[in-house]
């Protein structure tokens, strides 16, 4: 039962992590030029279509843009400066829990 709680909690951090992610790469899009900025779009266009492919079921195509994300939020980590590098980082666990396939483990 503690297991299932703090499973429970652990989704519950990264998702409201990756959503503040997702419209921190949304205002960066705007904010910021060069390689930033395709970055974030990057890690944009990634999440909604990590979400997605949760929404459709398909394990395939969420390995396959888990590993994208994955990449894609390390090097928005790189790239960002002060605490807000760890927006791209929790987008990048979102993309290493899918690659890892845990949200189509109960299936």
């Amino acid at each position: 039962m503690i297991d299932g709680i703090l499973t429970l909690l652990l989704g519950i951090v990264l998702a409201a992590g990756v959503f503040s992610g997702a419209l921190w790469s949304a205002y960066q899009v705007f904010m910021q030029a060069g390689r930033l900025r395709l970055v974030h779009a990057g890690l944009l266009a990634l999440t909604l279509a990590a979400m997605a492919t949760l929404q459709l079921g398909a394990p395939g195509a969420a390995t396959a843009v888990g590993t994208l994300l994955l990449l894609c939020g390390l090097a928005g980590a790189v790239l960002e400066r002060g605490a807000t590098r760890l927006l791209p980082l929790m987008q990048a666990a979102f993309g290493a829990a899918l690659v890892a396939g845990l949200p189509f483990a109960a299936q």
